[in-house]
């Protein structure tokens, strides 16, 4: 027997299309626009919504930012990669893992990551919320270093391995090696974790 959908529940459903909708337009402009040069009318009219409709559901464009972050988070599955990389039971797995989860995060999102760091350079609000972001990204990143401090070269401390992991997992390597260079996301991913296990690592046969 079919479920009956109250007249609230298809409210609801409406809504979040809407949401969604207008969410994947600021998403198609951004990438082919660049954020700086996107304005609300613009995503309105790709999302085929009246302008009001946009400030009624995000408020600001940097009101997308979250939206587009936590889109981001489900598409990858961030927190499912990085909890897998850091449960991983040896060091060399552990950055494999890592070099996996960048590979994943750069393939769908790269052109979130992108955006957020050009709202940064062009709107003092958003450039406070993404230091906030780099901030908790950067305590993400020296746990797991810590988890790797067993096998960590003599001469690195924690710090210093942190800034390694911290250079390398950066989306420009991404697009130069994959966009600009051609290689495969395959190649990319290899790469890295060969990679950071040689920065890393006291042994780095293999």
């Amino acid at each position: 027997m079919a479920v009956k959908r109250t007249g609230s529940t298809y409210r609801q459903e409406q809504a979040a299309a809407t949401r969604q909708r207008i969410a994947s337009a600021a998403r198609k402009l951004f990438g082919e626009r660049g954020y700086g040069a996107t304005t609300l009318a613009a995503i309105a009219a790709e999302a085929g919504v009246a302008e009001p409709t946009v400030y009624a559901v995000f408020g600001s464009k940097k009101g997308f930012l979250l939206a587009l972050r936590q889109q981001m988070h489900a598409e990858v599955e961030l927190p499912e990669l990085t909890a897998e990389a850091k449960a991983a039971p040896d060091a060399r797995r552990k950055l494999e893992g890592w070099a996996r989860l960048l590979r994943r995060q750069m393939e769908r999102s790269y052109d979130v990551i992108a955006a957020h760091r050009e709202a940064a350079r062009v709107d003092p609000a958003a450039a406070e919320e993404h230091r906030a972001v780099l901030d908790s990204r950067a305590g993400v990143m020296q746990e797991f270093v810590r988890g790797l401090a067993a096998d960590l070269r003599s001469d690195l401390d924690l710090r210093t391995a942190t800034d390694i992991v911290w250079t390398l997992s950066n989306e420009e390597i991404y697009r130069e090696l994959v966009q600009e260079r051609g290689w495969s996301p395959s190649r990319y991913e290899t790469w890295m974790a060969r990679t950071l296990k040689q920065q890393l690592l006291a042994d780095t046969d293999s």
